[in-house]
């Protein structure tokens, strides 16, 4: 739940900054929200499962914690990084 909650704020904000860079709308938005997704699924597919590993080994729950919800805040910082820095070059241009 919290992942798509993130995915939807990830595309609000990817529709407000797309008049600043002269993108379309809804377009720029659903282009967030596959980064956001396509990151989130890179972090699950290559990472969680050896944290997974180690977390059901240590019954730690920092680990616990990242299995579950780390993902989100790599996606969130993939989308962040990558309209950054598509805003960068359509504002030097």
């Amino acid at each position: 739940m919290l992942g798509s909650i993130a995915a939807a704020l990830v595309g609000i904000w990817f529709f407000n900054t797309a008049a600043r860079s002269g993108r379309p709308a809804v377009s720029w938005a659903v282009s967030g929200v596959v980064v956001y997704f396509l990151a989130a699924l890179l972090w699950t597919l290559a990472i969680t499962p050896g944290v997974k590993d180690a977390a059901s080994h240590s019954q730690s729950t920092t680990l616990i914690f990242i299995v579950r919800y780390a993902y989100i805040g790599f996606g969130v910082s993939v989308a962040v990084l990558l309209n950054g820095w598509l805003n960068k070059s359509a504002d030097s241009e």
